[in-house]
């Protein structure tokens, strides 16, 4: 449990609109990126967690929240409506999507665990070079300039080496196509390790 889940619910009691802002600030990044694993959309993940915020806070569900609990609520409201979101959309996905979440829900730490292992051990199966790429670009947040300095070579070479890279990972994780995505997961996650045991 996070410090700052005691003061969210702290403040969503007391009616407090900050608590609504900090919900947002640590929350709605991974919201997102945890949705559009199941919608395939990031911009469609971000209406449907932005509405659902608004909602908790117009229904005065936030009231009730406890710390303890808040991370596993926001995250099983969110896939929930996101599987519903995705029957108007695509039924057949939709139900491919159910298929593979129809066993009890697991814990959000064992997809954190799953979606680090997996990229990581994708990642580490590059070509050396291929790998420092992927690891600027997509794990640092670095440009390609900046990469390409840092590498001692072109900007032109950098976006070959992503290239080949994607498609190595694509071939590696077929399960989950959209490797950028995973990636931005990968960041969100790791990031979100970082600040626990600060």
């Amino acid at each position: 449990m996070l410090k700052e889940d005691i003061q969210i619910c702290e403040l969503l009691k007391k009616r407090n609109p900050k608590g609504l802002t900090c919900l947002f600030e640590v929350y709605y990044k991974p919201l997102v990126l945890w949705g559009a694993t199941f919608l395939h959309d990031v911009s469609q993940a971000e209406d449907l967690v932005q509405d659902f915020f608004v909602k908790l806070w117009e229904n005065r569900t936030c009231e009730k929240l406890l710390p303890s609990t808040l991370k596993s609520y926001l995250y099983v409201s969110v896939r929930n409506l996101a599987l519903n979101a995705s029957i108007k959309t695509d039924p057949l996905r939709h139900a491919c999507d159910l298929a593979c979440f129809d066993e009890p829900w697991e814990e959000y730490d064992n997809f954190k665990e799953e979606i680090i292992y997996k990229v990581e051990k994708a990642i580490k199966e590059l070509p050396e070079r291929s790998r420092e790429v992927v690891q600027c670009v997509y794990l640092k947040g670095m440009r390609y300039k900046e990469v390409a300095e840092m590498l001692n070579i072109s900007v032109a070479t950098v976006n070959t080496l992503l290239v080949n890279a994607l498609k190595k990972l694509r071939q590696v994780s077929k399960e989950n196509e959209n490797v950028i995505l995973l990636f931005s997961i990968y960041r969100s996650l790791v990031a979100e390790n970082e600040k626990v045991l600060a």
